[in-house]
Parts: C-alpha cells; structure tokens; sequence
C-alpha cells in the first residue's frame, strides 16, 4: 500500500475518534466566512444608509481577532491531534519506514482533516449564510430584506487564513516527527510520572498565583475613572497570569494536601481518581488555564454585548425624547403650538423652556457653547415630560451641569467640581445626563441654576424659548411640518423661530447594533471553543488511561465503580473552569459596567447558567466517548 493510500486508510479508520476536532475547526471556518460575507456579500449593500463602512471596518476588526483565536486554537487542536498520533505511528518504524516518510504519512492525514474541516466548514456557511445575516441583524433590531448570495472573496479568504494557519501546523508537526526518536514516538502517550516538586517552590506558586489573581480583581474594580484603561490592562495581564499560576500551583497544592487525608481518600472511591486528578491538573494546567481564559472572554464578550445593547437603547431614547423642538428668540404660545401639531398628530406630552444662551468669556472659556436653565422651570419641564428630576432645590453658588448620554466614558464625576460664571464660582452637584431639553444638550455645556442666579446672570446673554413636543408615531413626523413651517420667523436675515423635526433615523450609530450582535456571535464561538478543548484534551487522556483502568479491572474493580471515578474525574475538569470562570467573570462585568455606565449582574446569572447547561450536555457526551474507549 502507498503512503498516501495508508494515511488516507488511517484517516477512514479513525473518522469516529477525529470527529471532535474536525466538528470544532469546522464551526471555527463558518463563523470565520460568515464575519467575510457580511463585508462582501451584495444583500447587505442596503447598509449603506446605515454607515456601512463603520460596519464593515467592524466586522473586519472582530475577524481578526477571531483569527488570532483560530491560529492558538488550530494550534492547540493539532498538538492534541500529533501526540495522540505519535505513539501509533511510531509502531511504523518496524515496518521499515523512516521518520521522514513517518512524517510525510502524518503531513497527508493531518492535511486531510483539515480539507474535510475547511470544505464542511465552508459548504454550511454557504447554505446558512442568509441565517447568519438575518440572525445578525434581528438582533441588531436593523429592518432590511435580505436575500441569499454568494460571492468569491469571503470563500478565498478563509481558505487563505485557514490554510496559512493549518498549513503552518501541519509543518510543525512534520518537523517534530522527523526530529523524533522512535522510542520518543513509542512512548509519548505514556509519561511517567511528574517528580514531586520542592515544597518551598511549590509555596511560592501557590502565593504568588493567588496574589496575582487578587490584585488582578482589585484593579478590575478600580476601574470606571479616568485610568480605566491602565487599570483595564493591568487586570487582563494579571487575572490571565494568576489563573495559569493558579492551575499549576494552588489547585493542585490543595487537591493533594487533599490526599493524604486518608479519611477523605477512601471514601466514594476517590482513591480512584483524586490522585490521577492532581497529577493531570499539574501537567495539563497550561490547557486548563487557557480554557478557563476563553470561558473568561466569553462571558466578557457577552457582557460588552449587553452594555452596548442598553446604551445603544438610551442614547436612542435620549435623542428622540422629542419629535420636535421650535426655538423662538421671544415667547410664544405653546398651547397653540400643541394644537397646531395635533390636527396631523397625536401630542404625547411637551414643555416650555427658557435658556440663556451665554458667551464663552462668561465661562472664562475661549470657544465653546454655553448656557443656564433656571431651576423652577427645568423642574416643570421635567414633570410634563415625565422625567425624573431628583433634586429638591438648588440652592446660591450651586448648578447641575446637563451632558448627554454618550457609549462608554473613562471620566468619572468629580463631587468637588466647581464652575465658574460671571464673577462667582458654582459648585457642580451632578453630572445630569436626563434629556430634559434632549438634543440641545448635545451641543451646548449646560448648567442649571437657582432662579436668583438665573436672573443675575441672563442680562449677560441671549434669552431663548425651547418648545418641545413628543407624538405618538414618529413615522409620521412630516406630516406636521407644513404647519411647522409657518412659524419660521426671520428678522434682518437671522431666524428668530426656527425648528428641529427629530426623525427616528439611527444611520450614524448602526454601527452599534451590529457590532453588539457581532459579540454574541463571538461569545457563541469562545465558548463552544472552551468546551471543545476540554473534550479533545479528554479524548486524548483516555488513550494514556487505557492501561491504568485494565489493571483496575484485573485487581477485581467492578465496571460500574470505574465508570463512577472516571464521572467524577470528568465532572471535575467541567466544572472547576467554569467555577473559577464564575468568580473571575464578576470582576471582569463590573469593570464594564464602570466604564460602559450601566448595570450588567444579571449578565453573570445568564451567563452562567447558559455555559453550565452546555458544559453539562458536552460532559454528558464526554464520559460516554471516555467510558467507552477506556473500557471497550
């Protein structure tokens, strides 16, 4: 038989055991093409009207950062594969073949694995490409017709991204077999036991992964100021050091401090497992630390997705709190402007308020645009727009300084902050982001005063009137503004009437809604990665613990109690992940949640109960597949 008819024998024979992997690098190239046919595709050319070069610039970043996660993911999956495949190869040498053409048996197969991989990969994300798009913008809440197409780019270019990385490993492991020994082939899957490590060292890592990890945790929490992003930093590097230092020191320090506690050892069979537990979480801690990572992201991810959910949301709901605003240079009657709204709309609520428009010198300031709101008014503002207004009064020399809500922000409110206008200084109570006089507050810096402040400091500036209404169908805004457009004034070529019409059109933040269902996606695929990493990295114990378990068996063990060690031993490497995924991914939320502004706990709960029923499910097929090879 030829070389290539062996490997492709080899590669039938053991379709079953590789079906974790190529299912996994398979998902890994549909989501991957379907990031491309999102840029590419002509049924999203519609998009235009919504910014599609931000969309596109979007998908293109999240691409590559799912790049990167596919170059350490192929390269995981490919080392699990090459030492699986190592000892059984290495048997080849007795049949008269050398390591280079060893190597070049393993280069066809892994290569085959790949093609199947990429060519499934590809073939359901063409047939569910329409899926994915229409999936991806349900949840952007973006209403467009989408219909199915296929274009060449989105094909090549996962083709190229995924055979320079398989290609890249599939060398790598044809250089490590031709540098091989035959004795290093023959016994790879069977490592004799780690020495016992120095008791002192082993202290230190225990110290320093838990000091790391907790400082990690503390920066976390700091952040939401204006250091958010060195804290931010800091905390990625230091909770991903502490948790690779916390598998291979602290954990399995206290599992085996765990051992010789005879009492506890001997009970439930855990004689059977605990020891092998320790012995594989100290040589393997790189693989569950990287698990625990991802899991980790995922629920970060997830979390980014939600808070750029609920400020997409308020952001919207600030700049269309109003459908329309009429400024007017003198008073006018706002009950005749309500009427004349309503005989083409229905008038939800509206309100009336007086601003003071001041020069920036007032403010001490050389540009910008400035104004005052007096208390008593903004207050019955608020109330007949049916916004909250928290504030009792204001008392002399104290303002509230009106902002807008913006995505993310790294400033946090100073209490001390103090303003200066005119000749006096004003203490700054809050940073009030309501939209009490919606998108004017986008555009100028303004602060609301007492009414003895107001009428002290208006004679320096320009009085206006802001009259803003709210209708029931936004959609049907134009209808109003013939009428609108009979209150337009002009006096010596200067509008002293004018009007803003706030029509429900989100084109410049569509960006947005896409990017956050673009991080479900990624959320999605981050944790069925964790997961899958964990199945391959059991399917590949299984073949070292084949030999372990038959002498168990001849010692007279019974089945049934072996199949119940092994559940714990797997229900272990599930669940301590994902217990430290819990701890860890509460800190990593509620740095977001400071600099996003927004509550995101729920998001841990969801999360969490999301990854349990899936890693439960995965365990489920996990312990079957390992009883099934250990015991066949």
């Amino acid at each position: 038989m030829s070389l290539f008819g062996l490997a492709c024998s080899n590669f039938k024979r053991s379709i079953k055991e590789y079906a974790s992997l190529i299912i996994s690098l398979a998902f890994s190239v549909f989501i991957f093409f379907n990031f491309q046919n999102v840029v590419f595709s002509d049924s999203m050319d519609v998009l235009e009207n919504f910014n599609k070069d931000y969309i596109d610039m979007i998908t293109q970043a999240a691409s590559f950062v799912f790049g990167v996660f596919l170059f350490f993911f192929i390269w995981y999956a490919t080392n699990v594969f090459l030492s699986q495949r190592k000892r059984e190869i290495g048997i080849y040498t007795f049949m008269g073949l050398d390591n280079t053409r060893i190597g070049k048996m393993y280069a066809i197969e892994a290569f085959l694995i790949g093609l199947f991989s990429l060519g499934a990969g590809l073939v359901f994300g063409i047939l569910f490409s329409k899926l994915f798009q229409m999936l991806l913008l349900k949840i952007s809440d973006i209403s467009v017709d989408i219909r199915f197409s296929f274009s060449l780019p989105p094909v090549l270019i996962t083709s190229v991204v995924f055979g320079i990385i398989y290609g890249i490993m599939i060398i790598k492991g044809y250089v490590s077999i031709v540098r091989s020994s035959v004795l290093n082939m023959l016994s790879d899957a069977k490592k004799q036991e780690m020495k016992k490590e120095n008791l002192f060292l082993t202290f230190i890592k225990v110290v320093l992964g838990l000091a790391v990890l907790v400082t990690g945790y503390v920066f976390a929490i700091e952040t939401g100021g204006v250091h958010s992003l060195e804290y931010g930093l800091l905390a990625v590097i230091l909770v991903v050091a502490g948790t690779y230092l916390l598998y291979g020191g602290a954990i399995p320090f206290f599992i085996g401090k765990l051992t010789e506690n005879k009492k506890f050892l001997y009970e439930k069979e855990r004689n059977l497992w605990v020891n092998n537990l320790a012995y594989r979480i100290r040589r393997n801690y790189r693989t569950y630390g990287m698990v625990t990572v991802l899991m980790i992201c995922s629920v970060t991810v997830l979390a980014t997705s939600i808070a750029l959910k609920q400020r997409y949301e308020k952001m919207i709901h600030f700049q269309e709190h109003y459908s329309y605003q009429v400024t007017a240079m003198h008073r006018l009657d706002k009950e005749q402007i309500e009427k004349g709204i309503s005989e083409k709309n229905q008038v939800l609520y509206g309100n009336e308020i007086a601003l003071t428009m001041l020069d920036p010198a007032v403010f001490h300031k050389e540009r910008g645009g400035y104004g005052i709101v007096p208390f008593s008014v903004l207050k019955e503002a608020a109330k007949q727009a049916d916004l909250d207004f928290p504030y009792e009064d204001i008392k002399e020399g104290e303002a509230v300084s009106l902002s807008h809500v913006y995505l993310m922000s790294f400033l946090e409110f100073d209490p001390n902050t103090m303003v200066e206008i005119g000749e006096d200084s004003y203490h700054v109570l809050a940073l009030d982001d309501t939209a009490y006089l919606g998108r004017l507050q986008e555009s100028l810096e303004i602060y609301v005063v007492s009414d003895d402040a107001y009428e002290k400091l208006s004679p320096l500036g320009l009085e206006c009137f802001i009259y803003s209404f709210k209708i029931a169908d936004s959609k049907n805004a134009e209808a109003s503004k013939p009428y609108l457009d009979t209150l337009i004034e002009k006096e010596d070529g200067n509008f002293t009437v004018g009007y803003n019409m706030i029509l429900p059109d989100r084109g410049e933040m569509a960006w947005i809604p896409i990017m956050y269902s673009l991080c479900v996606f990624m959320f999605v695929t981050l944790i069925l990665a964790a997961g899958s990493i964990i199945f391959i990295k059991l399917n590949n114990d299984a073949y070292e613990d084949t030999e372990r378990y038959k002498i168990l068996q001849k010692l007279g063990i019974s089945e049934d109690v072996l199949k119940r060690a092994m559940k714990h031993e797997i229900r272990f490497t599930y669940y301590c992940p994902f217990v430290l995924m819990v701890v860890t991914s509460y800190f990593s939320i509620r740095a977001l949640g400071n600099v996003m502004k927004t509550e995101l706990t729920l998001v841990n709960v969801y999360s969490a109960v999301a990854i349990i029923l899936l890693f439960s499910a995965i365990y489920l097929v996990s312990v079957r597949a390992f009883q099934k090879k250990v015991l066949k």
